[in-house]
This record gives structure tokens, sequence and C-alpha cells, in this order.
């Protein structure tokens, strides 16, 4: 095999060739099967290694602050749902909840308890390793999902994305992190999985795949409408550029001038560009007023919405009905018809439908208007189920849990908009990424520019797919860390084709070489064509590359993971995490509580508000935790045994109230969370003649050039210094200094009764 032929990629639908033509039948039975056996163990080293990277140690993290709140409530529906008829008569269990996003990762999570007290875990079924287990599972199994897209990747180019997404910081560590986002980045790769499998075969199993990769990502985050704004927007492009290739442009030019486009594709698309690009913006811009109005007529907005939840309930079973008669009446009419008359009927509908679609240039449209109707009935039932089955809480919300479904979710996005958790600036995303994942940016970079050059509708959807979710993520108000893997995902399915072309070089530079040495020939060189050995070189370079920038990749991988996984002021990627100290001060409750009642958990604990979480899912086993300290409890509260205090009710002086000189109590002050340096924040706005400013920033920084020349202090009248820059990050790759100050913690009080002979 020349290597000309080596990195010709494999394209959209195009199956591999067989290694051997001139082979017989059995021979070339024997070949694709020890290809596919090879596959298979690559595949499954990488799934190995990407389990052991997710499961390893799973538990050992304190939970995050949303962690617990999953948690919690999971444990919750958990035994609620043991009294399923409770919950259906009286309708007081739990209800969805767009603050805590979506139903699934709680019935989800509920299900990996009962399952874990089946088998005997320890803590019943319930600890922090078991919280993370569905995370785990999931983030595993996203990396073995581009196995499925190697037909149209590339079967070289899916392998390598399977090893970046296994290695990739980001992914790896919101792998083990129980939160909704990485169930949604599964279940959005999913989506994408069976849609381009169903235009590949028109298999019903496959529609039936992205149908369920779009429900479930449906019912567990609200970001799913971005999902749904990408892969809208691209397919309306797909369609639109399909209909403009069969009208002609050129040969009805005189003199077919070579400027014009063969058809009318490229300028429709162009037309569709603009138009959906003003719309677009009109769109964000209407948004943000509503955005706006909602948070400024709360009450008003609440009420129309509460109006618009009713009116769809109730419209709701009327559309069922009428679906339902649709197929009955579809179905009477192909009984009583008979098959031949049906199939008849079907033949003349696809010879009419033949003469304005042509299969090779339009198969996007030649696949929704040849679908069979059966293909939407059952695609639009399992959306319709998942969506039933979760919302409406295995059925004992059935009212509410439609309209919220439909509505609550946007609407609480909508709100949101204004609050801005977070407050992080546009550029965020372009700041954090290249931080951790540097062999996904560049080769991400090489791949995007590669797609464009030699495109497939798989590789244009990967470009629009990382570029849109990098717009619509900088653009959206709330701006996590946690986000970045939705853009981190389809970079990496692009940098495993930016990869491709250079390693085929050299795996068919090695298989040749080892060809010749079994076959025992003289010593071997490579033969190449012209210019083949300059083709050799740039792939050797590319994986020397590779290899290089993979190595800080796996370095940060590590160290976010396993190293600092609890430790935010050295890491960008961790976003305020609960610090190990919560494990120490629960060390000294369960010392107390042995000491006092013999390890029974009878101990009474004053927990303040704002100490709720996490700390009221470390205590669940306490039945006797009085919430809101001291309002909770006013009769024990003056000689209650414990109390954690957190850090408003510490500044407000409560250490004083209790530990003071005549107090009664001992007093301990540990950090509940830590957090990573946001000098890179824009400066605060200065009021000048040709500068207004509005409301001030919640947090103000430095800039991020600054930032990264000279920390949160830089000199007067300094500007951005590369070399500076370059010595702060490698500092911070290798030995984790951080680039900022390292000081950012909410604190966190433990206070012990002076007579119970425990110090805090």
């Amino acid at each position: 095999m020349s290597t000309q032929e080596a990195v010709q990629p494999v394209e959209a639908g195009q199956d591999d060739q067989p290694l051997s033509q001139a082979r017989g039948g059995a021979d070339r039975a024997k070949t694709v099967s020890r290809g596919q056996i090879l596959e298979w163990v690559a595949y499954g080293v990488v799934l190995v290694v990407a389990a052991v990277l997710r499961f390893w140690d799973l538990g050992v993290r304190p939970l995050h602050h949303d962690e617990s709140l999953h948690a919690y409530f999971s444990l919750q529906l958990m035994n609620q749902l043991a009294n399923w008829e409770h919950c259906f008569a009286f309708g007081d269990c739990y209800h969805y909840d767009p603050l805590l996003h979506g139903p699934f990762q709680f019935h989800a999570m509920a299900l990996v308890y009962k399952l874990a007290q089946l088998v005997g875990v320890p803590d019943n079924g319930v600890n922090t390793t078991t919280v993370r287990l569905l995370a785990a599972t999931l983030g595993t199994v996203m990396v073995g999902l581009p196995y499925l897209l190697r037909r149209s990747l590339g079967r070289l180019a899916a392998w390598l994305a399977t090893v970046l997404l296994a290695v990739s910081p980001s992914l790896v560590y919101y792998s083990r992190f129980a939160r909704e986002d990485i169930y949604m980045a599964c279940f959005t790769l999913l989506l994408v999985v069976g849609l381009v499998r169903y235009g590949q075969e028109r298999k019903l199993g496959w529609l039936l795949v992205g149908v369920l990769g779009l429900a479930l990502s449906y019912a567990t985050k609200e970001a799913t409408f971005l999902t749904i704004a990408v892969v809208g927007s691209y397919g309306g492009g797909v369609l639109v550029w399909e209909l403009g290739s069969r009208w002609g442009l050129r040969e009805k030019v005189e003199g077919e001038p070579g400027w014009l486009p063969r058809t009318w594709a490229p300028l429709l698309l162009l037309a569709y560009a603009l138009i959906g690009g003003v719309v677009a913006l009109l769109l964000f811009r209407w948004l943000h007023n509503l955005s706006i109005y909602i948070t400024t007529h709360q009450q008003v907005s609440d009420a129309f919405v509460a109006a618009l939840k009713d009116r769809t309930v109730q419209v709701i079973p009327w559309l069922g009905i009428a679906l339902g008669l649709v197929v009955l009446v579809i179905l009477l009419r192909e009984m009583f018809q008979g098959e031949a008359a049906v199939e008849a009927a079907r033949q003349r509908q696809r010879r009419g439908l033949a003469r304005w679609v042509d299969e090779e240039r339009q198969p996007v449209l030649a696949t929704l208007v040849k679908m069979p109707w059966t293909h939407w009935f059952f695609g639009l039932l399992l959306f319709w189920a998942v969506f039933l089955v979760l919302f409406t809480v295995l059925f004992t919300n059935i009212r509410g849990g439609i309209g919220d479904g439909i509505w609550a979710g946007i609407y609480y996005w909508l709100e949101q908009q204004q609050v801005a958790r977070g407050g992080q600036p546009w550029y965020y995303y372009l700041l954090l990424i290249p931080l951790y994942e540097q062999v996904g940016v560049v080769f991400g970079i090489v791949g995007l520019v590669r797609c464009l050059l030699r495109p497939t509708r798989l590789r244009l959807w990967l470009v629009y797919w990382c570029v849109g979710n990098l717009v619509l993520y900088s653009w959206a108000a709330e701006k996590m860390p946690w986000l970045t893997i939705h853009i981190t995902l389809p970079l990496l399915l692009l940098a495993g084709i930016g990869l491709e072309p250079g390693v085929q070089l050299v795996v068919s530079w090695l298989q040749e070489g080892w060809k010749r040495w079994r076959e025992r020939r003289e010593e071997w060189e490579p033969r190449e064509e012209r210019g083949g050995r300059g083709r050799l070189e740039w792939g050797l370079l590319t994986v020397l590359a590779g290899i290089v920038l993979l190595v800080p990749t796996v370095h940060n991988m590590y160290e976010v993971t396993y190293v600092y996984e609890a430790d935010a002021p050295h890491e960008m990627l961790i976003y305020v995490q609960t610090t190990v100290d919560v494990n120490r001060v629960m060390a000294k409750i369960d010392e107390l509580d042995r000491k006092l009642d013999g390890g029974r958990h009878q101990l009474a604990i004053g927990l303040t508000d704002d100490a709720t979480w996490p700390l009221i899912w470390y205590l669940r086993d306490y039945p006797n935790v009085c919430l809101e300290y001291p309002n909770g409890c006013p009769a024990i509260a003056k000689n209650i045994p414990v109390i954690i205090a957190g850090g408003d009710s510490i500044a407000n002086g409560l250490p004083q109230q209790y530990a003071g000189p005549n107090g009664d109590y001992l007093y301990h002050q540990y950090q509940m969370r830590s957090w990573w340096d946001q000098g890179y924040m824009p400066p605060p706005c200065i009021p000048s003649a040709k500068q207004q400013c509005g409301p001030p920033a919640p947090y103000v920084g430095v800039g991020p050039l600054l930032w990264l020349s000279y920390g949160d202090n830089p000199p007067p009248g300094a500007h951005f210094n590369p070399v500076l820059a370059a010595e702060r990050i490698w500092a911070w790759w290798w030995q984790r200094q951080p680039i900022g100050e390292d000081a950012g913690y909410y604190p966190m009080g433990l206070l012990i009764r002076k007579d119970l002979g425990v110090t805090p």
C-alpha cells in the first residue's frame, strides 16, 4: 500500500475496503475477522484505561456543594418511592425542580443506591463512591461511543478520539463528579451517533438510539435547548444545501463563467446563514429583554407560566387522542387493503418522490421524506415515554410533571440569565481549556482546518458543533468549569481527525516494515514514491508533536484528579470545592458520638443555615440535627452538644457568643470551601468622558493578560509580558504554583461543649 493510499480518509457513509482484493472469500473473511479482533482489543484497552481512571478511588474527594444536593435528594427519592402509593395519593414526594436540573439524575442515583443496598455495599449502599458511580459509568460509556462512528470519522480517527476522550483532564475529572453535565455530554454524543447511523442505514433501531439520547439529555439538563439550537440550525443548513444542489446555476448562464458555482446550493446556504444570523441576533436580544422582564415582573411572569402549564396539561390528552386516532386509521387501512395494496401505494409514493430527491446528492432530505411513518411514530412514542416516566416521577405527579417538564426548565433558564452565576467573562473558556487540554486544542484546530479542506457532512457537523457550543456557552450568562466538557467533547473528536493522517503514515510504514521482516527479505528500507520520505517525516513529526502535547495533558489530568482533587486554589478546573476539612469535622463528631452514645448516632447537632450544604448529607445518619440553628431548636439551643457554623454566622459573632471567655464551648475554625483566584476577571470600569459604566461588576481583577504576567498585583503601568506569562504557566503546569493568590476560602466553625471532653 502506498503512502498516498494510506492517508485517504474514510468519507461519511463509505465502507472500509478489504485489505486484499486478490484473496479469496475465506481468506478475506479471515483477514477481516483478524482486523476486527485487533480493533476490539484496541478499543477494549482504551476503555479499560478510561474505566480505571474514572473508578479508581472514586469516593476519596469530599462532596462538592452541588454533589451533596444531588446525593441527598436522590436518597430522599429512593426512600419516598419505597412507599409509591403514598406519593401517588398525596403528591408530596419529589417533584422536578429546574434549580436542581432534570429528574434523570435523581432517579438514576436512587437506583444505584438501591442496587448497592441489594449487593451489600457498606453504609447501606449510600456513600461518596455510590454517589459518583453513575457519573463514572456514563463517563466511561461516552469514551467508547466513537467506535460507532468509525465508518464516518475514519477507523483510526475514531480510535484516536477515543484515546483523547479517555485521558482528557476535564472529562476524567467531571466523570468523577456527581453533576448532570457528564450525563448530558454522554447523551448528546449518543444523539449524534443515532442520527449519523440512521442516516447511513435507515434502521429504526438507530433512530431510537438518537431519540433516547435526546430524551435523556432533555430529562438531564435545560442546556439541551442549546443542543437543539445547534443541531437544528445545522440540519437546516444541510437541507438548504441539498435543495439548492438540484438546481443548476452555471450552466444556465451564457458562457458558463467559472466564478459562478455549479448549483444554487452555495448561494442559498449563504442566504440561510445571513437570514439565520439576523434571526439569531434578534432572538438573543428578545431572550435578553424577556429575561429582564421576568426578573422585574416576577409575580406576573410566574402567573403567566402557571396558566401556560395548566393549558398545556389540558391540551396534551387531546393531542394524544388525536395521534392515537391517526395511527388507528393508518393501521386499519393497511389491515383492510392488504399488504400488497399498501406496498404498491408505497412504491408509487417512492417513485413520485424519486423524481425530486437524489439519494446520492440529497441523502439527508431523502432520509426525511422517505422515512416510514412507523419510524416517526415509535421515535415520538419513545421520547414521550421517557419524558412521562421521569418528569412525572414514576407517575406520582402526572399533572404537575407534564406542565413543569415542558415549561419550567426554559423559564428557569431565562431567569438565570440575569442572575449570571459565576459572573465569568466572555473569554473564560478560551483561558480555561488551553490550560488543561493541550493536545486537544492544538490538534483540534488542525482537525477543524482539515475538516474544512476535506469536508463531509459529519466533519462539518463537528466543526459547527464545537464552534457553536463555544459561542453559545460563552454567550450564556452562567459560565462554570464543568460546562467546558460540552466544548471539549467535539474538540477532541476533531483532534482525532487532526492526528489521523500523520499517525496513519507512521502506522503504514511500520506495517510495511513488519511485513518485509516476516518475509525474511533483505534489510528493509522504505521505498517511497517521489516525495514519500517527506510525507513520512511529516508523519513522524505529527506523532512526536502529539506525544509531546499529550504529556502535559496527562500530567494535568493526574494532578487535578488525584493530587489536588479537593484543592481548588491550585486548579482552575475546580470551582468552589469542599475541602477535606469536612472529613476532619465529621471525624470529630463521630468520635464524640462514640464516646457519648456508643456510636448510635443519637447526638444532637446544631447546624446553622449557612452550613447546611454539604453538611446535611454528611449528617444524614444523625436524626437529631437541628437545622437553621439556633431558631430551629430554641428549647435546646443553649446547651446542644455540637454546633457547626458557616462563614456568615462566624462573621456575625457566633463564636464569640458561644466560645468567648465566659462561654461553654470550645471552638476551632476550618475551611469549608476554597476557590481558584479570579484575578483574570476584567478590571473595574473607570468612568470617563469616552466611557460610561454600568452597575459595578460583582467580581473584578486585573484582566487575563496582566494576570498571567504578574498575578494579582501588576506594577503600575505594566503591560502584557509573554516571557513572564510563559514562566507562570510553566510553573503552574509542573509545580502547581498558583498563578494568582491561593488564599480564597469560606470558613466553617466547629463548637463542642467544654464538658464533653473532646476538642474541636
